[in-house]
């Protein structure tokens, strides 16, 4: 399975870009579609169900292009668990299935779009591009140092592309802290942007502290005596 990035020679501004798990096991289509995308995107490729799970137990993904006729089942059924799940990140189905039967229940199944194979490489792109507009998923990034924050998602993901599972609580606090950087937020302005109704004011250091625990310590400055601001963490 090929990862999003490598530390060798790796630029950080690439995080920037939405990361697309791809799933197909044809290795000459998988290897010509990865080549492709990477020049747009960042590029995991997963040749098997089992290979998609792995990618998506790590990382982040802001779209995914998935065949449905993989060597360990139906690429739909990768769909279907992941919005039984509550996920909803947009879904492009492969399909070698024409039929409008098979059409209609990759789409009832949570794919967001389809395209039937052969196809034309500029149309995934842009279906993929209509997908990532429609879902925002490249607006709602924001790059924290070395570290990339989606709040849409509650994710955030190391400088290696390894993903970290925020609470809704805690991706609040970063957003907020990292929507002014420049800004020191004092505990009253961030129990009142931040939390909910009846929170006490030590709520806001226990948050400050899960944040740091699950990430880095440098992500979130303490200035004494004033409150808190967004760090600027380095690998």
């Amino acid at each position: 399975m090929d990862h999003p990035h490598a530390n060798d020679g790796f630029d950080p501004s690439r995080l920037l870009l939405p990361a697309i798990l791809l799933v197909e096991d044809d290795p000459s289509l998988g290897s010509m579609l990865k080549e492709m995308l990477d020049a747009d995107y960042r590029t995991t490729w997963a040749r098997t169900l089992h290979e998609a799970h792995d990618a998506l137990s790590r990382h982040g993904f802001d779209a995914l292009v998935v065949d449905r006729r993989l060597p360990d089942g139906d690429g739909l059924d990768l769909i279907r668990e992941l919005r039984g799940g509550g996920i909803s990140t947009p879904a492009l189905m492969l399909t070698a299935l024409a039929e409008v039967d098979d059409i209609v229940s990759g789409l009832d199944g949570g794919a967001n779009d389809y395209l039937t194979k052969p196809f034309h490489i500029i149309e995934l792109q842009a279906r993929l591009r209509s997908l990532l507009r429609g879902f925002s998923a490249q607006a709602a990034s924001v790059m924290i140092g070395d570290w990339l924050l989606k709040p849409a998602s509650n994710l955030i993901e190391d400088p290696d592309g390894r993903t970290v599972r925020l609470t809704e609580t805690e991706s609040r606090l970063l957003a907020t802290l990292a929507s002014s950087p420049d800004h020191v937020f004092s505990r009253e302005e961030l129990l009142a942007d931040v939390f909910s109704e009846g929170s006490d004011l030590g709520a806001v250091d226990v948050y400050v502290s899960y944040v740091r625990g699950k990430t880095t310590r440098p992500i979130i400055d303490t200035v004494r005596g004033r409150g808190y601001r967004i760090g600027s963490p380095q690998e």
